[in-house]
């Protein structure tokens, strides 16, 4: 998801990896929501298709050069909520 990973984040801030240990946050908004490519899955899970979306990406501790998938959603406030999910309750946004 290297072409995710280069948009510009429309939302971002720091979660914190066992309550203690700050970590980058971010969601972007895309044009494509990607598929899982997965034969077995049905077609509507496993191709692309166009439409607005955003991706959540974060950093767990420690040095790392790409992003973590955290899911995607089709707005920005159920991104908000995916994201606090994945990663806990204690996640701090820039606003």
């Amino acid at each position: 998801m290297s072409e995710v990973d280069q948009l510009p984040p429309v939302k971002q801030g720091r979660w914190f990896f066992g309550g203690l240990t700050a970590c980058p946050v971010h969601i972007v908004r895309h044009h494509t929501l990607y598929g899982t490519h997965d034969p077995e899955d049905p077609p509507a899970l496993s191709t692309d298709r166009a439409a607005e979306c955003f991706y959540i990406r974060y950093h767990p501790p420690g040095a790392h050069e790409t992003w973590h998938d955290g899911g995607s959603a089709y707005s920005l406030r159920e991104a908000v909520f995916l994201a606090q999910r994945k990663l806990g309750p204690v996640v701090q946004w820039n606003d």
